[in-house]
């Protein structure tokens, strides 16, 4: 029906509030915007209270297309809205892809996220039905001769590294290739045979090949949202990237009730660069930074930066809260290079997880039926931080900062209270490994992230 961009997100939700709703919405682009896109519309097309039974999300990464369609078929339990979300699902990737996964694996590479480059790079390998022992035994060599000029060299220098290093990781923590099948092809059969009428179908992901039936097939009967950014070098392309960071500053400093001085975007546009995660993580912390005070100035920015810089381990705990393993595994390896102690690092994490523990308990008994995750900064400060500052004994409350405890509050939402206290007892036993045992400190530190952090049960 349509293909819209982001900034097309407001007259989108305008026309699905008055009833203009698709069976089908394909997000892809940039990570950050397209969960932001996806939000929204869940907002308006499953209220908050029936997304317990109206609401299924799901992992593209590991769901496969005949569990999609079976939910897709699926009545919902309460009448009104069903929305079955297949989350950075693969099924766009094609051979056609294949060097744009190369890309992203190496710059995943270069930022030092082993992870992220990883998982880049098995689908890469999937989409040209290659194998580890290929790899080893000279065909992706092969194949990128027939490509563009920036692979031939793959095997040299900087990039010879980073393959070096992505398969060495692979075999570490037995990433295994994804299977390569006809899921796209099976999804595009299904909708085009009909979805029930109050069932709907949200897939998101970081990359699309156009040229897939599955892509053309929603473009005739949905709704598909482009929320990539520019990554060009003209000035045409800046000027798009900047647009989009200061409507997000706009948009995130008005819902925390704070207003910006003149200057503030340019100097932590320098700060931060384009990256919408990173830029986004900063504002974060500014509004957190100036505590009441209502404007936020250019100073401010260096400040709190700064601050930020000389104190990482905050970061490795909101990675924790976040449940981002990749993310958590990127900190991990960074403060080990900055020569901070193991135990230094597991303190910190214990630390977070006992903290979201206590934040789990102030949601499930002192702010019962009060507390939810689609709470902003501004309305939790007027409706529940007063009530929260009367609880003289919680250490929690007393401890933090109020924006710190409405971010635990909200990272406690990402972890059952079972998974915490197993999560507490996973810390535990490797403090008495890194204490007690030979084994290898990063090992043990990354194996214990990744059971904490690991896929939800």
């Amino acid at each position: 029906m349509s293909e819209v961009n982001y900034s097309a997100m407001g007259q989108l939700v305008e026309g699905m509030k008055t009833g203009d709703v698709v069976p089908v919405y394909l997000l892809y682009g940039d990570e950050f915007l397209y969960k932001n896109a996806f939000q929204t519309l869940l907002d308006v097309m499953v209220p908050e209270k029936e997304r317990t039974l109206n609401y299924e999300a799901l992992d593209g990464v590991t769901v496969g297309a005949e569990e999609v369609i079976g939910r897709l078929n699926t009545f919902p339990l309460l009448s009104g809205s069903k929305v079955i979300a297949l989350h950075d699902t693969r099924v766009f990737y094609s051979k056609v892809s294949a060097e744009e996964l190369a890309s992203k694996s190496r710059e995943a590479f270069k930022k030092e996220d082993l992870m992220g480059a990883c998982r880049y790079f098995v689908h890469m390998l999937s989409t040209l039905d290659l194998s580890f022992d290929d790899v080893n035994d000279g065909q992706l060599d092969r194949v990128w001769e027939k490509g563009s000029s920036d692979n031939r060299n793959i095997g040299k220098g900087e990039s010879g590294l980073w393959l070096k290093r992505v398969v060495e990781h692979c075999f570490q923590e037995k990433i295994e290739i994804p299977g390569h099948d006809d899921a796209a092809d099976l999804l595009s059969e299904a909708i085009v045979a009909g979805i029930p009428g109050t069932n709907h179908l949200v897939l998101t992901t970081d990359f699309v090949d156009k040229r897939r039936k599955l892509y053309k097939t929603i473009k005739k009967v949905g709704v598909i949202v482009d929320c990539s950014i520019s990554q060009g070098t003209k000035w045409a392309d800046e000027k798009e990237r900047k647009g989009v960071l200061k409507t997000h500053m706009k948009k995130a400093l008005a819902q925390e009730g704070k207003t910006a001085a003149a200057g503030l975007f340019e100097a932590l546009y320098e700060k931060t660069g384009a990256n919408l995660r990173t830029f986004a993580g900063e504002i974060e912390k500014l509004v957190s930074f100036v505590g009441d005070r209502k404007e936020i100035s250019v100073d401010d920015v260096a400040k709190a930066l700064d601050k930020s810089k000389q104190d990482p381990i905050y970061e490795l705990g909101n990675a924790i809260g976040e449940r981002d393993i990749a993310k958590t595994l990127f900190y991990v390896d960074s403060l080990l290079k900055a020569n901070f102690y193991p135990l230094q690092i597991l303190s910190a994490a214990i630390k977070q997880v006992r903290r979201l523990i206590l934040g789990k308990d102030l949601v499930r008994i002192c702010l019962k039926g009060k507390w939810s995750n689609q709470l902003d900064y501004g309305r939790f400060q007027k409706m529940l931080l007063p009530e929260l500052k009367g609880l003289e004994e919680d250490s929690l409350v007393k401890e933090v900062h109020p924006y710190v405890l409405f971010k635990t509050l909200e990272f406690s939402e990402n972890y059952t209270f079972r998974e915490l206290l197993e999560s507490l007892e996973i810390l535990l036993q490797a403090d008495r490994a890194l204490k007690s045992s030979g084994q290898s400190s990063k090992l043990v530190l990354e194996r214990a992230i990744m059971e904490i952090c690991g896929i939800p049960a």
